[in-house]
């Protein structure tokens, strides 16, 4: 039982302690599931809990396998007599089964009814998920972070007004008119006497080709005849 949450055992250990007092024939109740685990029990000392677990799942076992075989449907209950008392397993809507034991000699259709009942409550019991705790809630963190959204949104404000003032005194301001420079020229040097024959250079006599001309003897009268 140490699995189950503390409000649903609980609820469980009062719906058997009603049927017990509401049906005072019946000597032992317990919850357990189908798979043979006690979920909830109110039995006396002489009765082990872990037992009639597992011979209570093994009885309901049977009864469903002989219900389906002889083609009587779903097993809704499985009802025991012996010499010295009786023993009801009632399903609680497909969530557990109650297990009732009742002493010699008790009515078995009042001690059914009574167990019906009971079953119907402890359904309802374990159809109802759990609740978990509330979370605890830092009033001081929450006021912090409250308080810096704030300023982050202010700050977005702020960011979002000064690039619209921007982008409007951007529109406003005329538009820049370009002005030509005139960058003077420098002349080009003036070739120095001399020099030899260059592309971009008036064709002059060098120097050497002077020199010969002036070395050159006049031809004498017999070589002009």
């Amino acid at each position: 039982m140490t699995d189950q949450p503390q409000g649903r055992a609980a609820r469980l250990d009062r719906a058997l302690r009603d049927l017990l007092m509401q049906a005072p024939e019946l000597e032992a109740a317990a919850v357990v599931s189908f798979d043979g685990l006690a979920m909830a029990s109110a039995l006396p000392s002489g009765m082990d809990e872990d037992r009639v677990a597992a011979m209570s799942a093994a009885l309901l076992s049977l009864g469903e396998k002989a219900a389906q075989g002889l083609g009587r449907g779903d097993l809704s209950q499985v009802y025991v007599e012996g010499e010295t008392g009786t023993v009801f397993l009632v399903s609680c809507q497909d969530e557990a089964v109650l297990v009732a034991v009742a002493a010699a000699g008790a009515k078995a259709g009042l001690m059914l009814f009574e167990v019906r009942r009971a079953a119907a409550d402890i359904a309802d019991v374990l159809r109802v998920a759990p609740s978990a705790p509330a979370p605890t809630v830092d009033e001081g963190a929450m006021a912090e972070a409250e308080a810096a959204y704030a300023e982050h949104r202010a700050a977005l404000a702020e960011a979002d007004r000064a690039a619209s003032q921007a982008v409007a005194e951007l529109a406003e301001a005329p538009a820049p008119t370009s002005t030509p420079v005139l960058v003077p020229l420098e002349p080009l040097p003036a070739p120095h006497a001399g020099s030899t024959y260059h592309p971009d250079t008036p064709l002059e006599p060098t120097p050497s080709l002077t020199l010969a001309s002036w070395m050159t003897p006049p031809r004498s009268e017999s070589s002009r005849a």
